[in-house]
């Protein structure tokens, strides 16, 4: 069974995202967000880890102290337009 998990990102955090799809060769955003999440459980939660190969030093690294206040990562909850207000503007014009 798979789960469906939505997120929302700004434009900018999007396009840095796809440049470096593009740099690296994803196939695609979901690639890359799919790749992220599998390193993050792999470091967050080693005992149900199945995966043989060695974790390097920098992804462990990246991920360590998560209960660190300072470290927490800065997300600003993208706008996102309302259906709603889009038609009663169009009703209005």
């Amino acid at each position: 069974m798979a789960v469906k998990i939505f997120s929302r990102m700004d434009d900018e955090a999007y396009k840095r995202l796809s440049d470096i799809k593009n740099k690296y060769g994803f196939k695609s955003e979901y690639e890359i967000i799919q790749y992220v999440v599998g390193c993050f459980l792999r470091v967050a939660d080693p005992e149900n880890d199945t995966n043989q190969e060695s974790i390097p030093k920098e992804i462990a690294d990246m991920f360590n102290d998560l209960s660190d206040e300072e470290r927490q990562f800065d997300f600003v909850k993208p706008k996102r337009a309302r259906t709603y207000n889009k038609q009663k503007d169009a009703l209005n014009s």
